[in-house]
């Protein structure tokens, strides 16, 4: 995990922009990989959007196990909400068959990946620029929320990136600990060993009743 950390601090030094330093990295990531998806039509939200999400449904209104490139790209680019997508997964090598998906109950929202074993860690970036703390705490907490809400990747390494002019140190300390770093006094790096680590109990900006 360590070793990975280095070698994005050290990138993000000499480039002008994280898309830019992700290039130099010298390991393997699945961009935009889907992590969950929803599970049966009961969960749309009428009819309309049913009825143009059907191609994707079975005789009994299940989505697939499987979904192909062609079926992903179509929940993304008329479906967004229905698709959960981790930014960036590190991989230790890259995968040579499509993932399957499953749910544990048949009423579950989300169908959730299963095969993890070769993943490295969870690199998610943060897409609002100079959040205040308090926002960028909310834009955190959702981000780690849903994808605790997968529990395969829960022992997986947990990296989060910021682009801030604003001093967010306080609020990293707060969920990471002593884990956390800023480089160039612009991009705030912060990590935990296991995603399953990272406290949610408390905020720093306690929500308004």
């Amino acid at each position: 995990m360590l070793p990975l950390i280095d070698y994005i601090k050290a990138a993000l030094k000499d480039a002008e922009s994280i898309d830019e330093a992700l290039k130099f990295l010298p390991m393997s990531f699945i961009q935009d990989l889907p992590i969950a998806y929803i599970h049966s039509q009961t969960r749309l939200p009428d009819l309309k959007t049913r009825e143009a999400f059907s191609k994707l449904l079975d005789k009994d209104g299940f989505t697939p196990t499987s979904p192909s490139q062609e079926e992903f790209a179509f929940m993304k680019d008329n479906f967004p909400s229905v698709l959960l997508s981790a930014t960036y997964i590190c991989v230790k090598k890259a995968p040579k068959k499509a993932f399957s998906y499953k749910t544990k109950n048949t009423h579950d929202y989300w169908k959730k990946i299963q095969e993890v074993q070769d993943f490295e860690a969870i690199f998610e970036i943060s897409k609002i620029v100079n959040e205040k703390p308090c926002e960028a705490e909310f834009t955190l907490r959702e981000n780690v929320r849903k994808r605790k809400e997968v529990h395969a990747l829960k022992p997986l390494g947990f990296i989060y990136l910021a682009d801030s002019c604003e001093d967010l140190s306080e609020l990293y300390q707060h969920y990471f600990g002593k884990k956390f770093v800023c480089v160039n006094e612009r991009y705030y790096i912060a990590w935990a060993k296991t995603l399953k680590e990272i406290n949610m109990r408390y905020f720093l900006c306690p929500p308004k009743v």
